[in-house]
């Protein structure tokens, strides 16, 4: 047996390696494959708005079945779509309702052994008649087949070859619709331009791809772009809620510092301090005026990195559209999807955004969803600074100070967070002193303990901007930090070293 075995083995690896090949051809011109996240954009489109432009669409297949005539399924993510048939990122002030039709259909259908793939839409009510397309990427150049025999459709392979997509060398083959609408699939990253909602209607619009199918990991979604943190590094925010009263009653501040990041295989762990100041001005029909500030709380966050799921953050990574399982019946929290804000994101926040909205029923007995007024629930991250929620229905970020690979970066003001976390300026205490202060034309920073190798001083004014900086040298005790010839005022000295968390002091020039 032993011997027949080992004969037998050269072509269990031929078979095996066959096999492989047939699942791998298999995969090629296939329009979507399982657990990639597909990106799409109208180039050029704009909304009116006022949220976004048309933005980026993200979709994905979430199951997969075979029907009793053996062909294989995979259905699209569940969406709520405008009734308007806008994109959600443009459709601020529309009304939605739950569908089981995504961009391109509501599923794709293949029969193993085949080389043609069909995307399918369901019939909802008035709202979408159930339809279907051919598609026959491997056909010969010129070849002209039925697409949807119940409209009349014919398809015709009007082009394949060689082609860039997002980068990337591949082929694609271009599908013409008798309608007009046009059908592009690459030979390795599937459907890169088609009809919205899969109309085949001459005046659809047509999606592009944004960039190339990924996963969860490596996605605008992954939690490794959504918060790319270290320890030290610090966030303010300023709570500024909608208000119908003539006068602003209070004003809230609040100051997150990260103290650990840990990462394993699959997962990812931050921990910080946070703490708020509230001012109260005093008003007519207000508190009076006052300053309460809150106690120091401890945070923690924890993502899958496989998944992109937190507890901490219930709807990441919801695709565009996308909708939790569980939710209530008057109201759903959904994903716009990826928004460019109009006409700028301004502050400390990026223009590019993916965006959760939050929507009720609010008296509707059509089952569809909407905005209420003088509500503004949303919550915005940014792939691009990674610094968490930008903002959080009435809380955004106004101030922040991040290292990313050795190099510090600070936007907007750190003067009214100054005093918040004021366990840090005693930790600041203990690691030096800086005298005098206030100062005219120096001051004098005191270190507890000698300079570590890549110890530096930054000096920053009440805008944020550095003014001055130096590296320390190792072993260093003393440093003189001058301040002839910048105005007076209040500025904060920040050291910082390799491997350890920032320390500030504020310094008075008179």
């Amino acid at each position: 047996m032993k011997y027949a075995y080992r004969c037998a083995r050269p072509m269990l690896a031929a078979l095996f390696l066959l096999l492989g090949q047939r699942v791998a051809a298999q995969q090629l011109w296939r329009p979507f494959r399982p657990g990639l996240i597909y990106s799409y954009e109208v180039p050029g489109s704009t909304g009116s708005g006022g949220l976004a432009t048309v933005g980026v669409y993200t979709l994905r297949l979430d199951s997969a079945y075979t029907t009793t005539a053996g062909d294989s399924v995979w259905a699209f993510n569940r969406v709520v779509r405008a009734t308007n048939d806008q994109a959600p990122g443009e459709a601020l002030y529309s009304r939605f309702r739950k569908s089981r039709n995504n961009l391109f259909g509501q599923r794709l259908r293949w029969q193993p052994g085949s080389t043609e793939y069909t995307l399918e839409t369901v019939t909802e009510g008035n709202a979408q008649t159930a339809t279907s397309l051919l598609l026959r990427p491997q056909a010969a150049v010129g070849s002209i087949w039925v697409a949807n025999a119940a409209l009349g459709v014919d398809a015709t392979l009007t082009s394949r070859g060689p082609q860039i997509v997002s980068g990337q060398a591949d082929v694609v083959a271009t599908i013409t619709l008798s309608t007009g609408p046009v059908i592009r699939l690459s030979q390795n990253y599937g459907l890169i331009e088609g009809p919205q909602w899969l109309s085949l209607s001459s005046n659809a619009r047509q999606w592009v791809a944004a960039q190339l199918p990924a996963t969860v990991s490596q996605s605008p979604y992954s939690p490794l772009r959504l918060f790319d943190l270290q320890p030290g590094d610090e966030i303010g925010y300023l709570d500024d809620p909608i208000v119908i009263t003539p006068v602003t009653c209070s004003q809230r501040h609040i100051l997150r510092r990260v103290s650990t990041r840990s990462q394993t295989g699959d997962s990812l762990f931050y921990t910080f301090l946070e703490q708020s100041r509230t001012e109260y001005f005093g008003g007519p029909g207000c508190y009076p005026a006052s300053i309460n500030y809150s106690g120091i709380g401890n945070g923690r966050w924890a993502f899958s990195l496989n998944t992109g799921k937190s507890r901490q953050f219930a709807n990441t990574p919801m695709l565009t559209g996308e909708y939790p399982t569980v939710n209530s019946s008057s109201s759903v929290f959904f994903s716009r999807g990826i928004v460019q804000l109009q006409p700028s994101g301004g502050g400390c926040i990026d223009n590019q955004q993916i965006v959760y909205d939050k929507l009720f029923t609010f008296g509707a007995s059509d089952g569809t969803f909407g905005r209420l007024p003088d509500n503004d629930p949303m919550i915005y991250f940014s792939p691009t600074l990674g610094l968490g929620a930008t903002r959080n229905r009435s809380v955004y970020i106004t101030y922040y100070r991040r290292t990313r690979n050795g190099v510090t970066t600070t936007c907007g003001s750190p003067q009214v967070f100054v005093n918040l976390l004021a366990t840090h300026a005693a930790q600041a205490a203990e690691i030096a002193s800086l005298a005098p202060n206030p100062a005219t034309e120096a001051a004098t920073l005191t270190l507890a303990q000698p300079a570590r190798p890549g110890t530096v001083l930054h000096l920053s004014d009440v805008l944020g901007r550095e003014v001055w900086s130096t590296p320390v040298a190792a072993g260093q005790i003393t440093q003189v930090v001058p301040l002839a010839g910048q105005p007076a005022g209040v500025y904060l000295l920040r050291m910082s070293e390799e491997n350890a968390p920032a320390a500030t002091w504020k310094l008075v020039r008179e």
